[in-house]
């Protein structure tokens, strides 16, 4: 049984059932569908997809047009950037710069960029030249160190958007400056952390689409590999449902036997069908309150003005009311990573637990189901080894271009939080003038953006841990299976038998060294460019109680004190 074929939304080939029966027919061995570029007669290579890299060119391109403001200067970035005036007008349109055309976006996409997200961008750099530039006389009830702190959430979340492109792939970037519909917001939606990977179920086709472009990247096509497995697990596996692009059978596979790449499709499809943080939005509520609410319930305690006076006052105290609260995309994207971060752990747990005795559960895999039994692949049989490994290769590089993103997105969140603390003891260890609602909103920042912050580091090691679990179960398998061999021999057992131990252990230990490299040295999961470990969260969090116990010292040191509405004059 097969569900409908989702429709594919990827730039480059078009996976489809038949497509991949016709290679997987050409094929005379398994190794072969692990050579999918050199195995394919019909395909060019070009058509594969290739592991995403950085552009740092689409980085800072993207910078500049986040960065200026919207409607007038941004799109003239463009027109000079893109050398060409329709490419220009297409990437305006699609990156939002000056949207206009009801042929890139709905009506109510434009009305809602012309009546809220332009006036705030337009608002919000409005207010910064106000707050650092303005005569101390127009601004005497405003604290521009709120208004900086504003900002600075809402360059954060610039330098995310930009590092998101820097992820796109180049054939993506390249439909941004086409003609509508080669490019449209659903496209867009289906690349966002926060929406499309967030929530895949409401995108048919996402999952099929990123294994499809994860098993590209490793020349490798799953269900051009079997994997072998008892009769009674066979015929409960023919029962249920799965996407028409990973069956779980192919011409290839023969008696107890199911292709590799229907096991992993809906390993991956158990985990990402339904939400992992239930409470999600409650807490991106409570924190984008306590964000925004902070500072000003802190002047109404002291019976400061909350907008201030003047006309310069109350445009700052807007923008950075607007600045504040803008910042739950930023508190947002923390939370994403540490999802992700936990769904890649589930589906490795499982991937795991498959080859451990007594092996994944059915209704761990299949959602659809209430059978309490297990699923176990044996992995002293070669084949076995040769597909396991395989589908560990392309589970790692599922979803690449957004698990590039969320680490970098980590480290951002931290970057933050480090520079609030770094304000923190500029204002204490020099004397500013500053209000006390200053220090309490400092505080808040730190407090929540370090822990979720320190929260997803967390996820990050657990997922990264993972790997060095799965290599010591391996090396305990070479060991048993050694151990067998040797009693074989000295029994003159089953030849046939000591010979299919052998390769499996040959295979195994090529496993091991595979896992090693690179899980554990070429391409672990990093925060900060270093692999996710403990030391990395005891530095995180050294340097954050460093710096406010640092700060500390200094307010008590330099003896800083308020006058009765809060404000503290050197």
């Amino acid at each position: 049984m097969t569900e409908q074929t989702n429709e594919s939304y990827l730039s480059l080939r078009i996976p489809t059932n038949e497509k991949d029966e016709k290679f997987i027919s050409g094929i005379n061995s398994s190794y072969e569908a692990a050579k999918l570029r050199s195995a394919s007669r019909d395909a060019k290579a070009s058509e594969y997809h290739s592991p995403v890299k950085f552009s740092w060119k689409d980085f800072w391109k993207t910078m500049i047009y986040e960065n200026l403001p919207p409607v007038i200067f941004s799109p003239i970035a463009a027109l000079f950037l893109e050398k060409s005036l329709s490419r220009a007008w297409h990437v305006s349109q699609n990156r939002m710069l000056i949207a206009v055309s009801p042929k890139h976006h709905s009506i109510g996409e434009i009305i809602q960029m012309w009546c809220i997200v332009y006036p705030g961008s337009w608002l919000m750099n409005i207010g910064l030249y106000l707050a650092l530039f303005s005569e101390s006389s127009l601004i005497l009830n405003i604290d521009p160190f709120h208004m900086i702190l504003a900002y600075l959430l809402l360059f954060m979340r610039r330098l995310i958007i930009s590092t998101k492109y820097g992820y796109f792939r180049p054939e993506d970037n390249e439909r941004l400056c086409l003609p509508a519909p080669d490019w449209d917001r659903n496209k867009t939606n289906r690349r966002l952390v926060g929406q499309g990977w967030l929530q895949p179920w409401l995108f048919p086709g996402l999952i099929e689409d990123e294994l499809t472009v994860a098993m590209d990247e490793n020349d490798i096509c799953l269900q051009g590999i079997p994997i072998e497995i008892d009769e009674d697990t066979e015929k409960k596996f023919l029962e249920e449902d799965s996407s028409e692009l990973f069956p779980a059978k192919t011409s290839v596979s023969s008696k107890n036997e199911v292709a590799s790449g229907f096991i992993l499709f809906n390993i991956i499809k158990s985990v990402y069908s339904s939400p992992t943080m239930n409470n999600f939005r409650t807490i991106l509520l409570i924190t984008v309150l306590s964000l925004s609410v902070t500072p000003f319930l802190v002047k109404f305690l002291y019976g400061t003005p909350l907008f201030g006076i003047t006309l310069n006052e109350k445009i700052i105290s807007a923008a950075t009311f607007i600045g504040l609260l803008n910042g739950f995309q930023l508190i947002m994207f923390g939370l994403v990573c540490s999802v992700d971060y936990e769904r890649r752990y589930r589906c490795s747990k499982k991937l795991g637990d498959l080859v451990a005795f007594p092996g994944l559960s059915f209704k761990n895999m299949f959602r659809s189901t209430s059978e309490s039994e297990n699923i176990y692949v044996d992995l002293q049989k070669r084949l076995n080894v040769f597909s396991w490994m395989n589908m560990r290769k392309v589970l790692r590089s599922f979803g690449e271009a957004f698990y590039l993103r969320i680490q970098s997105y980590t480290s951002i969140l931290i970057f933050y939080s480090l520079f609030c603390v770094a304000i923190l003891n500029l204002i204490v260890w020099t004397e500013l003038r500053h209000h006390i609602s200053t220090m309490y909103l400092i505080c808040v920042v730190i407090f929540f953006v370090s822990s979720i912050s320190l929260y997803a580091i967390y996820k990050a090691i657990k997922l990264q841990s993972l790997s060095a679990e799965h290599r010591d179960f391996i090396r305990n398998e070479i060991f048993i299976i050694e151990e067998e061999i040797w009693e074989l021999k000295l029994q003159n057992g089953d030849k046939e038998r000591i010979t299919d131990l052998m390769s499996a252990k040959a295979l195994l230990e090529q496993v091991d060294e595979s896992i090693n490299y690179k899980e554990l040295i070429y391409k672990p999961t990093t925060i900060l460019g270093y692999a996710a470990n403990n030391g990395v969260i005891g530095s995180v969090l050294g340097l954050v109680l460093t710096g406010c116990l640092f700060a500390v010292q200094g307010f008590v040191s330099t003896g800083i004190e308020y006058d009765p509405n809060g404000w503290f004059n050197f």
